[in-house]
This record gives structure tokens, C-alpha cells and sequence, in this order.
């Protein structure tokens, strides 16, 4: 894969991961009882995600001129 697809591959599921929060953190949030252990997984599943988006970014190579 080129660089473009691997960047455009991490943004997809970095808004992935802001969307599982929001909708699981949200939903955890807003019930009565505040449900902790669902915002804490929401906030696990966010992590994760953002990882494999960081480790996805990771193989992205750096064009080199001249041997640098």
C-alpha cells in the first residue's frame, strides 16, 4: 500500500474511535445509574483502535533523495 491509503486507512479508524466513544461513553453517561463500566470499556475500545491507528501510521515510509 502506498502512503496515501495507509493515512487515509488511520483516519478512517481514528473517526471510528471517537465515534465508538461517543456513542458508548454517552450511553454510559447518560443512564441512571451512571453505568462506569460501560464508559470504561468505551474508553478501552478507544484506545485500542487509536493503536492501530498509530501502528498502522508507523509503516508509512519517509521518501528519501539522494540516500538520506
Amino acid at each position: 500500500m502506498n502512503n496515501d491509503q495507509l493515512k487515509h486507512i488511520a483516519a478512517v479508524l481514528h473517526v471510528m474511535a471517537i465515534g465508538l466513544f461517543a456513542v458508548f461513553g454517552y450511553t454510559g453517561l447518560m443512564a441512571r445509574p451512571v453505568e462506569w463500566l460501560q464508559i470504561g470499556f468505551a474508553a478501552l475500545g478507544f484506545l485500542n483502535i487509536e493503536c492501530l491507528a498509530v501502528w498502522i501510521l508507523s509503516y508509512i515510509r519517509r521518501d528519501t533523495e539522494g540516500g538520506q
